[in-house]
């Protein structure tokens, strides 16, 4: 990494020597400096600045411009604002795809719209037919179908009483009479004996 270069000077700090930053070494170790380094937090995680002379690291304590300077040029600053900014080139990327699919999902909305509406005519469309389908169908169930029938034998019964009170009336011949009667009465007695069976259950509904 390159060094840096010399720090703007410091007011009421003329006196003082310049921070040795510019030495080739990664970690550069002051020639004052014979006793072995204190094994504490910033020597672990910052062993370039444990290294630096006392009165370095007065100045980057007093000095905040230089204090910035210093460690936003060591390699975990710089690694830090590569990551921040490859971030925001992604996060740019991801918002020009997103503006890109902004028509396609404008359209894919209105679709969606279109079809729940849709859906929901259908729907209350579906609902109408149903009744008007199950309407329809009532009078062909099993109660409806039986309901006639009785009525029917009913009626066939009243007709064969209407050509006996005719008979007795005098109207037509005795020939005509037990002609039609005849054929009345089997009709009635086939409709009745039906309808029995259908009251014992007798009867399978389809």
């Amino acid at each position: 990494m390159a060094a840096l270069p010399p720090p703007p000077p410091v007011p009421g700090a003329s006196s003082r020597s310049p921070p040795r930053l510019a030495s080739s070494s990664p970690h550069p170790v002051p020639a004052s400096r014979t006793e072995p380094g204190i094994q504490d937090a910033l020597a672990r995680d910052f062993s370039r600045v444990a290294q630096l002379p006392r009165d370095d690291l007065q100045l980057l304590l007093e000095d905040p411009a230089y204090f910035d300077a210093y460690f936003n040029a060591m390699p975990q600053a710089l690694a830090y604002h590569q990551a921040v900014e490859q971030k925001m080139r992604d996060n740019i990327e991801l918002a020009e795809k997103s503006t890109a699919m902004k028509p396609d999902l404008e359209r894919l909305r209105e679709d969606t719209a279109r079809l729940f509406n849709e859906a929901n005519d259908l729907k209350t469309r579906w609902a109408y037919l149903d009744d008007a389908q199950r309407e329809a169908y009532r009078r062909f169930s099993q109660p409806a179908q039986q309901a006639r029938y009785r009525a029917a034998t009913t009626q066939q019964e009243h007709l064969s009483d209407s050509l006996v009170a005719a008979f007795l009336a005098g109207e037509g011949d005795d020939e005509s009479f037990v002609k039609q009667y005849r054929e009345v009465r089997k009709v009635y007695h086939k409709r009745e004996i039906g309808l029995r069976k259908w009251d014992e259950g007798k009867v399978v509904w389809m």
